[in-house]
C-alpha cells in the first residue's frame, strides 16, 4: 500500500493539469484507508469513474464516509413544521426520484454503490439547508458544500475543498 506522504501533492489543480480523476482522485484513493466527504450533489457514476481508487480503498479494509445534499421545497417543509418527521420527508423525497440506469455504466456504478453500503464500506448522510433555529428551509437553499478527506494507514491525512460535486462531470469538468 502506498501512503499519501509517497506523492508529491499539489497545493492548486486545474484543466491544464490535465485529468484531475487520474492525477489525483485515483492515487489519493489508493493510498487512503478513509474517504470522508461532503457535497451537494453526488452521483454513483462518480465511483465508478474513480473504481482503480475505491479499489485501493476496498484493498486497505479502507470506509467511506458521504454527506451529500437535498433540497426540499416549501411543501415538505410546511409538513415538517405541521410536525412530519423529518427523516420521512427526506425519504419520502428521495424515494421520489428513483435511480433508473441508463446505460451499463449506470448500471455498474449503482451495483457498486449497493456493494459498498451493503458491505459496510460506504455510509451515507443526507445534509438538509436549515435556519438559524435549525427547522429546514425550501425552496433555492441548497446544502452546497465541496470538501473530502481522506487518511492513510499512518493518519496522514489529504483534506481538498473546491467546486467538485461527487458526480462524474463534477471530476471531469470542475477544479
Amino acid at each position: 500500500m502506498s501512503l499519501l506522504s509517497d506523492h508529491a501533492w499539489k497545493v492548486r489543480y486545474s484543466p491544464e493539469d490535465g485529468d484531475l480523476v487520474r492525477g489525483f482522485y485515483v492515487p489519493a484513493l489508493r493510498c487512503a484507508v478513509r474517504y470522508d466527504r461532503t457535497t451537494g450533489y453526488f452521483a454513483a457514476t462518480a465511483l465508478t469513474l474513480a473504481m482503480r481508487g475505491i479499489e485501493g480503498l476496498l484493498r486497505n479494509d479502507g470506509h467511506m464516509r458521504l454527506l451529500v445534499g437535498c433540497t426540499l421545497d416549501e411543501a415538505e417543509v410546511e409538513a415538517i413544521a405541521r410536525g412530519e418527521a423529518l427523516k420521512a420527508t427526506v425519504e419520502r423525497r428521495l424515494l421520489a426520484t428513483p435511480l433508473v440506469p441508463c446505460d451499463d455504466d449506470e448500471i455498474e456504478a449503482l451495483e457498486l454503490l449497493a456493494w459498498l453500503v451493503a458491505n459496510g464500506r460506504l455510509a451515507v448522510k443526507v445534509a438538509v439547508p436549515c435556519d438559524a433555529a435549525r427547522r429546514p428551509i425550501g425552496g433555492a437553499a441548497i446544502f452546497h458544500e465541496k470538501s473530502g478527506i481522506l487518511e492513510d494507514k499512518t493518519g496522514d491525512r489529504l483534506a481538498f475543498a473546491g467546486s467538485i460535486n461527487e458526480t462524474a462531470a463534477g471530476w471531469r469538468h470542475n477544479w
